[in-house]
């Protein structure tokens, strides 16, 4: 199957009457698990690749050139369609166009562009803000611009459920629907009242992400609503991790190795990706009044 056919999957999909579960790739290996299971639609985030690559946390260390070339990397080999996390498009509208065209190139099936305030800005009171709507929708409009005729499907994603709520929500995805998005995207809804209310005025096909797997279990429900395309998350990296961890340090004790404590699984990965070094680089260099 090539590009263009993975393409034409991805947007079948969007347009058809059911809801399909996609699953969490990282890497040329984690895509072929996904298409001897007969995953459709695999979903390259911005904090796997992050992972994968630098093994660090998901904090946009990660360039545009290391995220286009895993990409690039999965779609050789890949049967099924790619959906990539472009996060804020590595920058202002600008750099969305660059950033559509390189993953384009590198055979991304669609790619989601979010409205996120990112990287953190230095001195922000946290590390969670939207960008104005007219700067999300500017985005969503660059994107498809530089799409072109290549049939690859924009995804406009918004996290202002945590900070906006849902009329909040509607009002940014209602904006970027006449921006020209393909679908839009919702990270974290778990209240089926927020999806029924966000359903009733938004007419572009949704992806969900996360909501926890009673949620995503319904898929009825999920495709009575719009939702096409739903997504628990990227837990099967950690645990592929855990799982590698475990191999080795089994090994070595059967091998007469001395091994540290087991570390447990919720720990692991934070360790792994050196979560507390890049919070003291935050502390140092981003904080303000230094």
């Amino acid at each position: 199957m090539n590009v263009n056919d993975r393409r034409s999957r991805l947007r079948q999909i969007l347009a058809g009457k059911e809801c399909v579960l996609a699953s969490s790739v990282a890497d040329p290996l984690s895509a072929r698990i996904g298409d001897e299971l007969g995953v459709q639609v695999g979903v390259l985030g911005g904090s796997v690749a992050s992972l994968a690559v630098l093994g660090a946390p998901d904090l946009i260390v990660l360039t545009l050139s290391e995220l286009a070339e895993q990409t690039r990397r999965i779609a050789r080999v890949a049967k099924l369609s790619l959906l990539v996390d472009a996060d804020h498009g590595y920058g202002n509208a600008l750099n969305v166009m660059r950033t559509v065209q390189e993953l384009q190139d590198a055979g991304a099936s669609g790619i989601s562009i979010e409205d996120t305030l990112l990287p953190r800005a230095h001195g922000a009171p946290g590390p969670f803000q939207l960008i104005t709507l007219e700067e999300g929708v500017d985005k969503i409009r660059a994107a498809v611009w530089a799409r072109g005729d290549s049939g690859m499907a924009i995804f406009a994603r918004t996290s202002a459920l945590a900070l906006e709520g849902v009329e909040g929500t509607i009002r940014r995805l209602r904006a970027y629907e006449q921006a020209g998005a393909d679908a839009l995207f919702i990270p974290w809804l778990k209240q089926r009242t927020d999806l029924d209310r966000i359903a009733q005025e938004v007419r572009l096909p949704i992806i969900l992400a996360g909501g926890g797997p009673e949620l995503l279990q319904d898929r009825q429900y999920l495709a009575d609503r719009g939702v096409r395309i739903g997504f628990s998350g990227h837990r099967p990296y950690a645990d592929a991790a855990q799982a590698f961890y475990d191999a080795v340090r089994t090994e070595r004790q059967r091998l007469g190795c001395t091994v540290p404590e087991r570390v447990a699984p919720g720990a692991l990965m934070d360790r792994l990706s050196q979560v507390e070094v890049y919070e003291r680089y935050i502390a140092d260099y981003l904080a303000p009044g230094r």
